[in-house]
């Protein structure tokens, strides 16, 4: 989905890649969109069976050792982050 996103972003059509899959995500009803610790905090818990949605998280510089120049290499890596939208929890039952 990202590359697609791309091009729209290249066209200025949306702002960033993360904004693309939220407004995919938002089609389909995923309205609000936290991680699984935030939604924990918020006394839900995630339906069995579910499947994260994905979103770009911050880049970050990594180094690295190159061990055929024993020099260090710098690049940017993009992790991924892992939400749940309010249709994929529920209350969590009182113990």
């Amino acid at each position: 989905m990202s590359k697609t996103l791309r091009l729209l972003l290249r066209e200025g059509a949306i702002d960033s890649i993360n904004e693309g899959l939220k407004d995919i995500y938002r089609q389909a009803g995923h309205d609000t969109l936290n991680t699984l610790q935030q939604w924990n905090r918020m006394k839900k818990t995630v339906k069995k069976g579910e499947k994260a949605l994905l979103l770009w998280g911050q880049p970050r510089r990594v180094e690295r050792m190159n061990d055929e120049t024993a020099e260090r290499d710098e690049f940017d890596f993009w992790p991924v982050c892992y939400v749940f939208s309010d249709k994929q929890v529920m209350a969590r039952r009182a113990e």
